[in-house]
């Protein structure tokens, strides 16, 4: 799922994705009515990348306007897989980071309109319907990061 090599088509996007962690659970996020893209479901931060734009400093500034969390706020931000996912209207270009917060407090913007802290293992439970693509974005970061997403 890696991409290399691959050409983008005209109906191709990029995004960045930033998995949040902190103290054992991982941040989801449920998307709001106002989005246009899987309202009502979990995911984490994710915003579109510009052509051009550099993915680790857009990552921030969607940290910031979906969170209300900084740099300052985080204890590390790792960047890890640039994947290709297939879509029903193209291919996603995803630029995964995984950070760690110092806390667990969230301010949301209009995009969201709930947020919990959950071990993954868990995520799926309790009536939480995820994107579809938040499992792929976990298992590959694990992978390639050799990491523990909680």
């Amino acid at each position: 799922m890696a991409c290399t090599g691959q050409r983008l088509g005209r109906n191709d996007r990029s995004v960045v994705a930033l998995l949040l962690q902190n103290d054992g659970a991982l941040c989801l996020l449920r998307r709001s009515s106002f989005v246009a893209s899987d309202p009502g479901r979990w995911h984490c931060v994710t915003g579109y990348l510009d052509s051009g734009a550099d993915p680790a400093e857009h990552v921030l500034v969607e940290l910031v306007e979906e969170t209300g969390l900084s740099r300052l706020d985080l204890d590390d931000l790792v960047e890890g897989p640039v994947l290709c996912l297939p879509g029903d209207d193209g291919n996603w270009t995803v630029h995964v980071f995984v950070a760690t917060t110092r806390h667990q407090r969230i301010r949301l913007n209009w995009e969201h309109e709930d947020v919990c802290w959950i071990p993954w293992s868990r995520a799926g439970e309790d009536g939480r319907e995820l994107v579809p693509w938040l499992s792929v974005l976990v298992a590959e970061s694990r992978s390639q990061l050799h990491t523990t997403i909680s």
